[in-house]
């Protein structure tokens, strides 16, 4: 039988996993241990009328007081067909279990009346490989060798693993900490990428890594170390620094903007020729084909949206495409690390051949804040739009942003979408406020 929306959303509250933590899964096998709290993490999904992801984080009391944290997630199907389907494919996961659902390998379990399977990290049906990388005896092996390429003069005694980030059957990233006996341990990034993404990542970050650009200094990337097909896992070395925060009103943020502008031009006049073709129409048919998903869950964005592509599309039709460019593909404020002095660019999986103003309008649609809290962060974003594009054209003074305003508004016009597929506090406000945004970037001619 179908299971309903509500039915799945009410069973994947916080409250109501932590209970079905306590009353099946870990109470009947560890009595001692005693689930203090449920909360959630980031990396919810939406994929209407499909699957409900939800990822979580579970606070749990070990006899003696000790308490220690537990990552998993939960898929929800709708339909029973489609639960069926995905139950076959990981039908060896929910049979090869030991039954300890703390088990340092991870742990699945699939509840049949709610149609959800229920996994714990470090267990993943795309990353058969992941629970290996969190054994030290099991991956010192492959990793000893570009140890010793960043440091020759170390001596490996110890390594730890710690999760960065993660995203159930889309990636992982860890920190492989080598203890060198210093006060800093010695640093690899390992990232774990559905499809074997990681060859062609290691491709682009191989490309970057030798441009003129990169060896003078004014591309400040990781260097790549090696990809291991048969773990889905490319090794990069670590990109010192912390990650951006939003706050357009911090001189950091307007820095990175700076910065941001001119690595891009200089990522547009590399010539590598590594990625596929990305025109204007793959963004479109994108925005278009998920578009109809939301028809009922905010009819009145859905509205919107369809009316903001008709202009964009009746514009790219009037308006000549521009000469593709090296493109990052995905390139945002959040996408740079900063140590103090200098930003890093991360995160390149999506590299493609495209037009300039692809880049350059997906970063702008990113400044404007969702949820303004004073008319100064709208000011301030108008501001940090201004200096990143300065910056862009002092490298690269022939463009000329024929295209820009299109793909500006197709990036305000996915945020909407975002919006609405997550459904955060007063989600249609906001969603409403970026489509209204989006209109308004697209009717505003280059340097306005």
């Amino acid at each position: 039988m179908t299971v309903t929306y509500s039915t799945i959303k009410a069973a994947s509250e916080p409250d109501a996993i932590g209970q079905l933590l306590a009353d099946e899964v870990i109470g009947p096998v560890l009595p001692s241990v005693l689930v203090r709290k449920v909360r959630t993490r980031e990396g919810r999904r939406f994929e209407a009328p499909k699957v409900l992801w939800n990822v979580y984080e579970a606070i749990l009391e070990l006899p003696g007081g000790i308490e220690v944290t537990k990552l998993f997630w939960t898929k929800a199907f709708f339909d029973d067909a489609d639960c069926r389907q995905y139950r076959n494919r990981i039908s060896h996961l929910l049979a090869n279990q030991r039954g300890n659902p703390l088990d340092p390998g991870g742990y699945a379990r699939f509840f049949e009346e709610l149609n959800m399977f229920l996994v714990f990290f470090p267990l993943d049906p795309v990353f058969p490989a992941l629970s290996l990388f969190f054994d030290p005896d099991r991956a010192l092996p492959v990793l000893s060798r570009h140890f010793s390429h960043m440091r020759p003069d170390a001596t490996i005694r110890g390594l730890r693993s710690e999760r960065i980030k993660y995203l159930p059957e889309i990636s992982t990233i860890i920190r492989f900490e080598g203890d060198i006996g210093e006060e800093r341990s010695l640093n690899i990034y390992g990232k774990f990428q559905h499809s074997r993404r990681g060859q062609f990542t290691y491709d682009v970050m191989r490309a970057l890594w030798d441009t003129p650009a990169r060896i003078k200094g004014d591309l400040i990337v990781a260097e790549p170390l090696g990809y291991y097909s048969e773990y889905a896992l490319l090794l990069q070395s670590e990109l010192p620094g912390d990650e951006i925060e939003g706050d357009r009103h911090s001189p950091t943020f307007m820095a990175q903007c700076e910065a941001a502008g001119r690595t891009l031009a200089h990522i547009h006049n590399s010539a590598i020729d590594v990625g596929k073709p990305h025109t204007i129409d793959v963004e479109i048919e994108r925005l278009g084909s998920r578009l109809d998903e939301f028809k009922m869950s905010g009819p009145k964005v859905f509205t919107l949206l369809r009316g903001l592509l008709a202009q964009i599309m009746a514009k790219a039709q009037r308006v000549p495409a521009e000469a593709a460019v090296p493109s990052h593909g995905d390139y945002k404020y959040n996408q740079f690390l900063f140590d103090g002095q200098r930003f890093g660019l991360i995160d390149v999986e999506y590299f493609v051949q495209a037009e300039p103003s692809f880049d350059l309008g997906k970063y702008c649609g990113h400044l404007a804040p969702s949820v303004p809290q004073d008319w100064s962060d709208t000011a301030q974003a108008n501001e940090a739009r201004r200096v990143f594009l300065g910056a862009y054209c002092r490298v690269r003074p022939e463009y000329r942003g024929a295209r820009f305003s299109l793909y500006e508004a197709l990036s305000l016009a996915t945020r909407a979408l975002v919006v609405v597929w997550s459904q955060p506090r007063n989600w249609e406000y906001t969603a409403e406020t970026l489509v209204a945004l989006a209109y308004e970037r697209l009717k505003t001619p280059w340097g306005e």
